[in-house]
């Protein structure tokens, strides 16, 4: 019995052990101001489009969720670095909008990686704004319902070695009574 509860104990280990955990983060961006918009990108999305040159990197994400001048829907939303805007918006409710300011994110233009923080982002046609870029709150309504590789590898384990332990007593229990 007691190979068997060792067996299983280090195949959870090793289970635990050879998941990965996800390194991925929903980050909520909050454009408030001159324009209100509010929407999600995941951390590791792959832009729709992106492109880097001498002047700077652009990137676009298409079909963006959010709320967008007040409105539900749906939006492209740009990011540039150097000459290019840092931040588009082309949405329902809110038209097309432009600002400047600082980059709001770094390293290659396929993997862009966002920079967190409060910005204040001017505009020429539309005057200034303050976006805030966050990681979304564990358990809110970003977070996904399927748990992580390792969490499940954990939980499995856990029953396992609880059905050990109860199967153990209750031999030893029946050796009490006879």
């Amino acid at each position: 019995m007691t190979s068997r509860l060792t067996i299983l104990a280090g195949a959870a280990l090793l289970a635990a052990a050879a998941a990965l955990p996800a390194q991925a983060a929903i980050l909520t961006f909050d454009l408030s101001g001159s324009r209100n918009a509010t929407f999600q990108i995941d951390s590791n999305a792959t832009p729709t489009t992106f492109s880097s040159s001498v002047f700077g990197d652009q990137i676009r994400f298409d079909d963006v969720a959010g709320t967008f001048g007040g409105v539900a829907g749906t939006a492209s939303i740009g990011f540039g670095t150097d000459v290019f805007a840092d931040l588009n918006i082309n949405g329902t409710g809110l038209g097309f909008t432009q600002f400047a300011g600082a980059d709001l994110f770094s390293g290659p233009a396929s993997a862009p990686i966002f920079a967190t923080g409060t910005f204040t982002l001017p505009s020429i046609v539309s005057g200034t704004s303050t976006l805030t870029i966050s990681e979304a709150a564990p358990g809110g309504p970003s977070a996904g319902g399927v748990p992580e590789p390792a969490t499940w590898a954990l939980m499995i384990g856990g029953f396992g070695l609880t059905g050990a332990a109860l199967r153990k007593r209750r031999q030893a229990m029946t050796l009490v009574r006879a």
